[in-house]
């Protein structure tokens, strides 16, 4: 078999497979959701992963009782938030970082009790950064409290503008220097919306992955693997889409349980399958050394296989 029958032979199978409704994995009571794991009682929640009692999330990685979120990690109790990590009891954030009892800030570090501020860090009891006793933050803010997002927002949004930008957000980084909203990494390179990574190059919305390269909403538990999209719980496999729990694969689509197999499309705990059928150990490990070899010479373009 040589590489352009192989991508024929798969290209047919992405096209005759039915595809799942939604990916849901081991997850409890989530409706109307997609691409979620490891979650329970989520209701409108895409690209979610270990989070629970939420609704109306995005790219959002261990919440808890959480509406409205967008990209945020390790948050309990927020509301209207995006790019938080380890916020807590907190509305309308914007990329902040330990954030508890908060309102209408951004950009904020190691904050608590804080009302419409920006770039601020260790600071507590703050109005529009404007420093007050506690007595007077809790007698100012029950005024706020009453007055409309809308209102809030441009008083906001103008003192943002009076502080530069830093080039990237991040916190507790090692040898990570380029990339953007960090979180946790170690030795990573050009990852973007990602926590918990080590080793990792080309990374975008993944977590608690090791030696990976060019990984897109890799949900968790992703080791030594290449080319992975919307997948999780995988280790040393290479170009799979919309998979999970699998070892020693390549070119899967909307499988589960695989191990040891090569182009398969929407197959659950197999091992030994080329292309959906199956084959003895010792006639696998025959062809697939052959396609791999086929394959590492073939200028062949199967970027255009849809799933």
């Amino acid at each position: 078999m040589n590489a352009q029958t192989f991508f024929n032979e798969l290209n047919r199978l992405i096209k005759s497979t039915p595809k799942p409704e939604s990916q849901i994995f081991t997850s409890v009571n989530c409706k109307n959701c997609d691409v979620v794991s490891l979650s329970k009682t989520l209701t409108y929640c895409f690209d979610t992963h270990r989070s629970s009692d939420s609704v109306y999330l995005f790219d959002c990685f261990l919440n808890v009782n959480c509406v409205d979120g967008d990209y945020n990690v390790e948050c309990e109790g927020c509301y209207d938030s995006v790019d938080c990590f380890r916020c807590f009891n907190s509305a309308y954030l914007q990329y902040c970082g330990r954030v508890n009892n908060s309102y209408y800030s951004a950009y904020c570090n190691n904050c608590t009790n804080i009302f419409g501020c920006a770039y601020l860090n260790n600071k507590s009891f703050c109005l529009f950064n404007r420093q007050l006793t506690e007595q007077q933050y809790k007698e100012e803010i029950k005024k706020y409290q009453l007055v409309q997002p809308e209102k809030i927002f441009p008083i906001l949004n103008e003192l943002i503008k009076k502080y530069p930008k830093t080039q990237s957000a991040g916190e507790h980084n090692v040898n990570s220097p380029y990339g953007n909203y960090l979180y946790q990494c170690k030795n990573c390179y050009m990852c973007f919306d990602s926590a918990n990574n080590e080793n990792c190059f080309y990374g975008y919305d993944t977590n608690f992955c090791k030696s990976c390269i060019d990984t897109t909403y890799a949900g968790q538990n992703v080791e030594n693997s290449y080319q992975i999209v919307d997948s999780q719980i995988l280790n040393n496999c290479n170009y799979v889409v919309e998979s999970n729990n699998c070892q020693d694969s390549w070119y899967l689509f909307s499988s589960k349980g695989l191990k040891n197999c090569f182009g398969c499309v929407g197959l659950q705990y197999k091992q030994y399958c080329i292309l959906n059928r199956q084959f003895t150990e010792e006639q696998y490990k025959t062809i697939t050394k052959q396609l791999i070899e086929e394959l590492s010479k073939s200028s062949v373009d199967w970027s255009n296989l849809k799933n």
